[in-house]
């Protein structure tokens, strides 16, 4: 027996049908933002977690993706200590209804970000 095909959208929180979906596909957005940036680094979670001012374990629970251990708040301020400028824009609507839909969040990552071995070299030094 054939399972049937399942059109799913970009949210799999969405395609599973969680209640807060689109907050959870912006957290995974932005967790994921936070560890390929950490990845990249090539510094140790010590080091990670100095700069962060959090635990060793607690950057072992982010680069495992422990999704609901940390806040969307939290993601936007670990992106901010490791040196990304975060830009928050909101798009208004025309008009204001009973009948409107629920605006969307969605996280727009850099197409590449690298981190300079000057860079790396300057955290270092910060630690």
């Amino acid at each position: 027996m054939k399972a049937k095909p399942f059109i799913t959208t970009d949210n799999i929180f969405a395609d599973l049908g969680l209640k807060n979906a689109e907050e959870l596909k912006t957290r995974s957005d932005l967790m994921s933002e936070v560890v390929r940036i950490i990845r990249n680094s090539e510094l140790t979670q010590k080091e990670i977690a100095k700069i962060l001012g959090i635990s060793a374990p607690k950057v072992s629970a982010l680069m495992t993706g422990k999704i609901n251990d940390f806040s969307n708040d939290t993601l936007v301020q670990y992106l901010s200590l490791l040196g990304c400028n975060i830009e928050i824009r909101v798009t208004s609507v025309q008009c204001v209804s009973r009948k409107m839909k629920r605006g969307k969040i969605r996280v727009k990552k850099p197409s590449r970000l690298r981190i300079s071995r000057q860079r790396k070299a300057k955290i270092r030094t910060r630690l």
